[in-house]
């Protein structure tokens, strides 16, 4: 499998919760908020790992930017 397809390749939840440092609940509390780009299908939230990536790197930047602001020069 490509690297491209295996980004598009949807996870449940509780999966996506082993590539990142979140719980399934709190990644479900992100979905069911709309913080987090995930999909409903039936019961089930799922998620693309791009999708994923690109959370994770967006809060990475924000607490950086965040953290930036406090550092002594």
């Amino acid at each position: 499998m490509n690297s491209q397809a295996s980004d598009l390749e949807l996870l449940s939840l509780k999966d996506a919760s082993s590539l990142s440092p979140y719980s399934a609940d709190y990644l479900n509390l992100l979905a069911r908020k709309g913080k987090i780009r995930a999909r409903k299908i039936g019961r089930d939230w799922v998620i693309t790992k791009s999708d994923l990536f690109d959370y994770l790197q967006k809060q990475k930047a924000y607490y950086e930017n965040r953290l930036s602001k406090f550092k002594l020069v």
